[in-house]
């Protein structure tokens, strides 16, 4: 799934994941039913978070229906946001805008020798950026979104890259789209009054967007003798994450002059979304980065997987962090259910359950008793 934004299942409740995925497959199946099956290849997890910030700002209650099958859910079916859904609507139009304006910045990026040309790939990529743009404009027509308008935006990214060595030049076209974009969430929600921070945090949303894109291919780009905004204006990693990070800093800010109704998913998935994001990237390039309250434990994530901080459903009992990765397969759990189960761990003392992942108490209290444990009946351990 394509997206700067990945929402990790451990810090979503159930009911916050269900409601993520009735976002997700809700763009999903609109994208299918108004421009066609090829059309669901443009979902990306950072449009639905624009169906996820114009509920936030709803006082009413999104609409749902139930969707059939699906393979991507083991041929479930599911709850999910109606097509007539005013986020889903806008989340549709992000998704073929940007695909679309990804599409046409290939040949054009070959017109100005920023990218080895491929007449072949340039081509098809001009085909499928005007049907893009043919199938956005069509979306934007329940939206105040001027697809025109953000289409000419993108077009000059060429032109910029060409002639810069400005890096803020350089990222203004995706900033300017994003704040549009976020921007049109307050008129589709209805809240006016979130406009203009909105389109402060869409400006900075779309300027990480585009560094974490520079950043993640900063080294193919030079191997394949591509554009890339870093290389071109002599910044280094360090310091393209470094603006990253200022600017996560400024969207937490705005973020909390907002007017929102229910924001628990679009917290965890625009705001922490971001941060791993960042984080993600600092670690694999070996500069570790603090999280926003500068916690150590996040700057040096527990070995395991799990993330720094409990998720919201974690039992307040239980140790934490667990001593195994998240999701871990049958294999993994096989050796440490044996041990425990073997050794009389699980009579004795307080232990992890090795099949469910939970924190068992002892079987059996004997503090005040002889026993071995080999005859403990009384209860279903481990």
């Amino acid at each position: 799934m394509f997206g700067v934004l990945q929402p990790c299942r451990h810090t979503l409740d159930d009911e916050l994941a269900e409601l993520w995925r009735a976002h997700l497959c809700g763009l999903c199946l609109e994208l299918r039913d108004s421009h066609g099956q090829a059309s669901r290849l443009t979902t990306n997890t950072d449009a639905v978070m624009i169906s996820v910030l114009t509920a936030a700002q709803r006082s009413v209650p999104a609409e749902l229906t139930t969707a059939g099958r699906c393979p991507l859910r083991a041929m479930r079916r599911a709850e999910v946001m109606v097509g007539a859904d005013p986020g889903i609507r806008l989340a549709a139009t992000a998704s073929l805008t940007l695909a679309a304006g990804k599409a046409a910045d290939i040949p054009a990026e070959q017109a100005h020798g920023l990218a080895p040309r491929s007449r072949v790939r340039a081509v098809a990529a001009g085909v499928a950026a005007r049907r893009l743009h043919r199938a956005a404009a069509r979306s934007s027509s329940s939206t105040d979104l001027s697809i025109d308008d953000m289409m000419a935006t993108l077009a000059r990214q060429a032109d910029i890259e060409s002639g810069s060595t400005d890096l803020h030049e350089i990222l203004s076209p995706a900033a300017q789209v994003c704040a549009d974009v976020f921007a049109a969430t307050a008129d589709a929600a209805g809240t006016p009054g979130n406009r203009d921070h909105l389109a402060a945090i869409g400006a900075d949303f779309g300027a990480i967007a585009h560094l974490l894109d520079a950043i993640d291919d900063y080294d193919t780009d030079l191997t394949e003798g591509v554009f890339n905004p870093l290389r071109a204006t002599d910044t280094d990693v360090a310091s393209a994450l470094a603006d990253c990070r200022r600017m996560a800093k400024a969207i937490r800010r705005r973020y909390e002059l907002l007017r929102l109704e229910d924001d628990r998913l679009l917290r965890a998935v625009l705001l922490d979304g971001l941060h791993r994001a960042i984080s993600r990237r600092s670690r694999s390039r070996g500069l570790v980065s603090l999280c926003h309250n500068h916690s150590p434990e996040a700057a040096y994530p527990n070995p395991t997987g799990w993330p720094p901080f409990p998720p919201p459903d974690y039992p307040e009992s239980w140790p934490y962090p667990p001593p195994f990765r998240p999701n871990r397969g049958f294999l993994e759990r096989l050796g440490p259910f044996v041990w425990t189960t073997c050794s009389g761990r699980a009579c004795c003392t307080d232990h992890w359950n090795h099949c469910s992942d939970k924190w068992k108490s002892e079987c059996c209290d004997c503090d005040d008793c002889d026993c071995d444990c080999c005859d403990c009946d009384c209860c279903d351990c481990p």
